[in-house]
């Protein structure tokens, strides 16, 4: 597996029962109530569960943990399973724990700038611009799916597309899928997801 790819999965059911989706018929209309909700949503908390799934590995690895964010810049990725890891990001700053220790120097590496700014742009609603994806919107009977395709040929290398799955009543991310193949991918599953609730500070200080 790539190394951004591995990055990502200590930042942050794509194979799970098959649902049938359809281009959605008035794309403006969807980008702009998800847009609309990004820019009203000033944190957010879930939980999360990661399936891994790579052609490295015999079976998926799995895992979970929580995620913070809050405008502006401001994101703890925390892993609980399989072992504690935490990366936070607050503003320019990056900050990763595990191994019971912080790693030093790891905003240096331009990997993870990069996938900061990736974490920052779906969080905050920033991809549906279309200045770094194009962005192809389906749905089903409750949910919308969004397919994002990196314009950079370099991010291409890495990450094929995204898939973005927002309930479609509550506009609440439920889904996060991170395709370099289909068999070298990430999915997270999020749950208990609340909007704008009292965050401190000093959890994208604090380890």
């Amino acid at each position: 597996m790539h190394r951004l790819l591995f990055i990502i999965t200590l930042l942050i059911s794509f194979g799970g029962t098959a649902q049938s989706y359809t281009k959605v018929k008035n794309s403006a209309a969807v980008k702009d109530k998800i847009n609309t909700q990004a820019k009203s949503t000033n944190a957010i908390e879930a939980d999360f569960k990661e399936v891994i799934y790579s052609s490295m590995y015999n079976n998926p690895k799995t895992g979970n943990g929580k995620l913070k964010y809050k405008q502006a810049n401001k994101i703890r990725w925390e892993h609980i399973l399989p072992k504690k890891q935490i990366v936070l990001i607050n503003g320019s700053k990056v900050r990763l724990f595990e191994d019971g220790k912080e790693v030093k120097n790891v905003a240096s590496n331009q990997i993870i700038k990069k996938v900061q700014s990736l974490m920052m742009q779906l969080f905050s609603g920033d991809f549906l611009n279309e200045k770094e994806f194009k962005v192809y919107y389906y749905e089903n009977e409750s949910t919308y799916r969004l397919v994002l395709t990196p314009k950079n040929s370099r991010m291409s290398k890495y990450i094929a597309r995204i898939k973005m799955d927002f309930d479609k009543n509550s506009l609440k991310l439920q889904k996060m899928i991170f395709i370099e193949t289909e068999a070298d991918k990430i999915v997270y599953t999020f749950s208990s997801v609340t909007f704008n609730g009292q965050i401190s500070d000093s959890n994208f200080t604090k380890f």
